[in-house]
This record gives C-alpha cells, structure tokens and sequence, in this order.
C-alpha cells in the first residue's frame, strides 16, 4: 500500500512538471502582449504586467489586415473539419464494420501513407494545384488535408469498440448499411467525432508549411503565415508579436474547453483498441 502511495505520488509530481512545462510558455506570450515594452526585458522578468497594455494588440488590429488574416483560417480551418469529417466517417464504417475481399491490406496500405512527410508530396501537390488554377485560393489550402489518414485511423477504432449486434438488430429491421451509418453508428460517435473535430481544426489552423507555398497574397495569409509578417526586417518587437500569437491561438483554445470532455472521452473510448 505504501508503495503504491509512492508510486502514485511520483507520478502526480512527474505529471504537474509536465503541466506547467506546457502551460508556461502560453502564459508568457498572454502576459507579454499585454505587458508595455519596458517590462517585456526587465530583470528579474516578471509573469504578471505591472502595468497591463493593450498597445500591442491595438497595433496588431490596425497595422496590419489580422482580421482577415483570421478570416481566412476560419474559412480553411472550418472547411477542413467539415470536409474532412464527412470523408472520414464513411471510410472508417467500410474498414470496421463491412466485409470485402482486400480490406485490411487496403487499411494497412493507407495507414503506411501516414509515413509519407508532407514534404515529399509538395512539388507535384504545386504543380497539381497550378494546373486546376487554384494557387493562391481556399481549395488550395484545405484540399490537401480532407483525406489525411488520421481521421480515418481514429474514428475505424472507435466503430470497432460498437458491438456488431446493433448492426445485426437494425438489417433485421430492413436497414441497409447507410441507414446504419447514420442512425444507429454516428450517433453512437460522437465523442470520437468531437476529437476528430477539435484535431482537424486545429491542424488546419495551425497549418503553416503547405499555406507559405500556396498562398502569396497578403490578402489571402492565414494566421501562421500572416505572424511571419509580424517580425521586422531587423529587429522584433516581442510585444506585438505575442500578442499577435495570442490572438491567434484564442479560437482554438475556445474551441478545445468548449469540447474538452468528448474530446477525453473520445479517445479513451478509441485508445481499447
């Protein structure tokens, strides 16, 4: 017993080191973009503003189009969730509850693709974009990114947790496996679902590398690529530049705590298999 005690304790500090590895740096961009520019360099450095500012974030709003900036990556970021979403649902009620000739070699072959970095695919991705003349539009973007793997991995091993005798109830009824899908299944989900949705968004909201090379108008950066404008061509101005960062990071953190609980239950449930 008091072994376990130990043990339980050890773990408990090990996780609440973690926890504040993590939280510390968000705390710090929060209190730096409200921190006025002496503060942001003073020794010792200070966690909480002595005297709190929203300079830095005034200059954000209107020296530079943010907004539209966060315009776009709402558009992207939403369009990707939903697109992505409704591929993945169908593909994961094939590999988990149909049976056909090839299915798990075809499951194991797309799962390798999860392998594959995003940067090997860039160059004819480009081109491929190039030539459907949507370089520099909103398809470029999130097209790329509705059928990545993951969603189709995570929501495969949730349907695998349903027990089949539910699918075996609703065809005695005379429903056909569309009808399963999307009465029986899908309601069943939605704590995967909710996961699934909070991972998209955030990807595609945080999607930096593929948006730098197919976008090149100001008026249509997203969020990451617009924060490159932020620093000068010299120096950077830390307090602009966190505060940019904050407000960028407001929506996904507001999406997360709205959703947090599906989102835990979610992946309990599809960590069984």
């Amino acid at each position: 017993m008091r072994a376990d005690r130990l043990l339980a304790g050890v773990v408990l500090a090990v996780m609440a080191g973690l926890l504040a590895l993590w939280i510390a740096p968000i705390a710090w961009m929060f209190a730096t973009g409200v921190k006025p520019a002496p503060e942001i360099f003073a020794l010792p450095p200070r966690w909480i503003p002595q005297q709190p500012t929203l300079h830095h974030v005034q200059v954000v709003l209107t020296r530079w189009p943010f907004l539209r900036w966060m315009l776009n990556s709402l558009v992207v970021a939403t369009a990707t969730t939903v697109l992505s979403t409704l591929v993945a649902i169908p593909a994961a009620f094939a590999f988990a509850r149909l049976q056909w000739r090839g299915r798990d070699a075809l499951f194991l072959a797309f799962l390798s693709s999860m392998l594959i970095p995003l940067e090997v695919n860039v160059i004819p991705l480009y081109f491929l974009m190039n030539r459907l003349h949507l370089l520099n539009t909103y398809p470029a973007v999130f097209l790329p990114m509705i059928g990545m793997p993951i969603g189709i991995f995570l929501l495969r091993q949730f349907f695998l947790n349903i027990p089949t005798e539910l699918d075996d109830a609703a065809r005695v009824d005379g429903a056909g496996n569309v009808r399963i899908l999307l009465h029986v299944i899908v309601p069943l989900a939605r704590p995967a679902l909710a996961a699934l949705v909070i991972y998209m968004f955030t990807f595609a909201w945080n999607e930096f590398f593929w948006s730098m090379i197919a976008l090149s108008s100001p008026q249509m950066f997203t969020l990451p690529i617009g924060l490159r404008a932020l620093q000068g061509a010299y120096d950077i101005d830390y307090g602009i530049l966190m505060a940019g960062a904050a407000l960028a990071a407001l929506p996904a953190l507001v999406l997360f705590l709205f959703l947090q609980r599906s989102i835990i239950r979610g992946i309990a449930m599809t960590a069984h298999r």
